[in-house]
């Protein structure tokens, strides 16, 4: 089984590792001027000192202005990458061979086809773990100067590094392997099993993620200046507190945050729901495999 499997995925593990090597060229070409400049600005100068000094903020906001969007903010544009990548390796896995008529041949062997299937999403799901760790790893070394300044709650950062990347990926993987089932149609099942991911992963970002903890609050001084978001000059004084809303009164700004010290509870929460929902995914895909009439 374990030589079948390989015989079947190798092309589909020699194109993740050469998107994985693409990947990491790539984001160690775009980083290299990025880096460059964090140094010889000063930047770390400013963060170990105060970065609230007028100098420093006008240093870290010229930097910014320059770097932020261009090679980081961008990186919103590839969210929807781990749910191709899984997608297009799940899909195939019952889809294809329901669509060609090869499970008469697979599963009249002397393996069960439940084993035969369980099997094959072991050793797939350890590929594609590995794959996700990679292109983890790789996004948050490329990332290091900008999480200095923003912390790790931009879309740009809590997506790419920590555990959301891999489970949603499995996720992605997870239903396109039910749907293909269902479907028996290979491209079909992408689809299937792509538009909700999308849905789950525009939720989890826009929604939820906020509220996968009670927000603090925090009363200011009324001259403070509101920055949302993620930030530098964080008003909480916290480097990447995320605030989510202020209100101004006339004695004080009442804000609303995620302190940045909660980024690894978060990472838990999201993965563990994108792995539930993984895991619902396939063994539903294999009670119904066990109930098929062959």
């Amino acid at each position: 089984m374990t030589w079948v499997t390989w015989r079947q995925h190798r092309g589909q593990a020699a194109v993740s590792l050469a998107v994985l090597a693409g990947l990491a060229v790539t984001l160690l070409l775009v980083s290299a001027p990025m880096r460059q400049a964090f140094s010889q600005d000063g930047i770390a100068r400013c963060l170990a000192a105060d970065p609230q000094a007028g100098s420093c903020q006008n240093t870290i906001g010229t930097f910014l202005s320059t770097w932020g969007f261009t090679y980081n903010q961008a990186l919103v544009a590839l969210l929807i990458i781990p749910g191709l990548i899984g997608v297009i390796i799940g899909a195939p896995l019952l889809g294809r061979e329901l669509e060609q008529g090869t499970w008469r041949m697979a599963w009249s062997q002397t393996v069960p086809r439940t084993r035969w299937l369980i099997t094959k999403l072991a050793l797939v799901t350890a590929g594609l773990v590995a794959l996700g760790v990679g292109m983890t790893l790789v996004f948050t070394w490329y990332r290091t100067p900008m999480d200095q300044l923003t912390g790790h709650f931009t879309y740009a950062a809590f997506d790419f590094e920590g555990l959301s990347l891999t489970a949603s990926l499995l996720c992605a993987f997870a239903f396109a392997v039910l749907a293909g089932l269902i479907a028996r149609r290979t491209i079909a099942a992408m689809v299937a099993a792509f538009i909700p991911w999308l849905a789950i992963r525009g939720l989890a970002d826009f929604v939820l993620r906020q509220r996968y903890q009670p927000p603090l609050t925090e009363h200011l001084p009324a001259s403070t200046h509101v920055l949302f978001g993620p930030n530098t000059t964080s008003m909480t004084g916290h480097l990447g507190d995320w605030v989510l809303s202020a209100t101004q009164t006339p004695a004080y700004v009442s804000v609303t945050y995620q302190p940045a010290s909660r980024f690894w509870d978060f990472q838990l929460i999201e993965a563990g729901m994108y792995l539930t929902l993984a895991t619902a995914a396939l063994a539903t895909a294999v009670w119904l495999l066990r109930r098929r009439a062959a």
